[in-house]
């Protein structure tokens, strides 16, 4: 029995098609190994993003509940305080988490927010080489993530992911109304957030005349606000006595006595303006009018009370105002109307007018109370039509 075996010439052509397929397979095998390491690598660096801001996707009772570092501690993580790492671990930062049930908010690292394989390097892209991970400020609420990509000398293959304004910060907005519906002028409005992992309040600021406020570069999270009112106008309280004098009452929402150091009476009304000569409070509703004031003034002069401090100084309420829990998710908030309700602290304001020339029923009035306040002084403004 004869054996046959492969001539040179069968040899040389089978190697010659294993070098043609090799060569065609090790490019594919190449640029199959660089797409898949082109996407794990964004995978994984989306991870990181959703880590440092939440996953908006991911919801409770309609609200978002999900946005990871950022919503603990107001910021994003610093590059000078081992940036990434501060997904896996605290390092210096508050721990654990506090909530202010006061405030109706919290703040402190409440980690870890990255997830994956144990033991994975989550700083490093699937070339192995470590992300650049820049930021802007001190307490960055912007920042870029970078992969070199298979190639640390070209930038043409760079991954780099972005975190913009819109996607960390938001301006809020509201209004403060009472329970009539009135809008609400000097309001103070305050706002708890966290700013590097400590509860911090912004504010107040003071409602405008359409009852507005607005904070601005607010960090997305569980965030709370908390309308802060002194006096507000007490609903359908004005009376008038003939044409000479009107009477109203006013209540004092504060946590804190507030003293009437001095005031500003404006009208408008089309028979121009009306003179009075007189102010007197009554602290207790018993009909105990002190006067405070006495002397000819124009509408919008600013007067100052001469009545001795007690006979001046309204009473704290006896409740302390409520706090209201609200989600940050989008750049820009409208907040649910604050409406003004609970127990207040009343007293009676009475101004007597020069002449008999109160014509109600036409006289919008505005009064305002310790207009530009001094140091410990509360402003208000309270505005009705007799």
């Amino acid at each position: 029995m004869s054996r046959k075996g492969f001539t040179l010439v069968e040899v040389i052509v089978i190697l010659a098609v294993i070098a043609i397929l090799a060569g065609i397979a090790v490019p594919v095998a190449l640029r199959i190994f660089e797409r898949t390491a082109e996407d794990t690598t964004r995978e994984e660096m989306d991870n990181l993003k959703k880590a440092m801001i939440g996953d908006p996707q991911k919801l409770q009772s309609s609200f978002r509940s999900d946005f990871g570092f950022l919503g603990d501690i107001g910021c994003l993580p610093t590059p000078s305080a081992d940036g990434l790492d501060r997904l896996l671990t605290n390092g210096t930062l508050p721990t654990p988490f506090t909530f202010d049930s006061a405030k109706q908010a919290g703040a402190g690292w409440n980690g870890p927010y990255i997830t994956g394989t144990p033991g994975e390097d989550f700083k490093t892209d699937q070339w192995g080489n470590n992300y650049t991970y820049t930021v802007s400020g001190t307490c960055p609420l912007t920042a870029t993530l970078t992969s070199s990509g298979a190639s640390t000398s070209l930038t043409s293959d760079d991954i780099t992911l972005t975190i913009a304004s819109n996607e960390t910060t938001a301006t809020v907005r509201g209004t403060v109304k009472d329970t009539g519906g009135n809008l609400l002028e000097a309001v103070p409005v305050e706002f708890y957030s966290a700013v590097s992992g400590t509860l911090s309040t912004a504010g107040p600021v003071g409602t405008d005349v359409n009852g507005n406020y607005s904070f601005t570069s607010v960090p997305f999270g569980p965030r709370a606000v908390k309308a802060k009112p002194n006096f507000l106008y007490a609903l359908g309280s004005v009376t008038g006595a003939g044409t000479t004098m009107i009477t109203f009452n006013i209540l004092n929402y504060a946590e804190s006595a507030v003293a009437i150091n001095r005031m500003k009476v404006d009208w408008s009304t089309a028979a121009g303006p009306k003179q009075f000569n007189r102010i007197r409070i009554d602290l207790g509703g018993g009909g105990g009018l002190v006067t405070c004031f006495s002397g000819n003034t124009s509408p919008g002069v600013e007067v100052t009370l001469t009545c001795a401090a007690g006979d001046r100084t309204v009473a704290a309420s006896t409740a302390t105002r409520p706090s209201s829990r609200v989600f940050i998710d989008s750049f820009d908030v409208k907040l649910a109307d604050t409406i003004i309700t609970g127990p207040a602290t009343p007293a009676i304001i009475e101004i007597r007018f020069i002449g008999g020339n109160v014509p109600a029923g036409t006289m919008p009035t505005t009064v305002t109370f310790n207009p530009s306040p001094l140091a410990g002084e509360f402003l208000s403004v309270v505005k009705f039509t007799p």
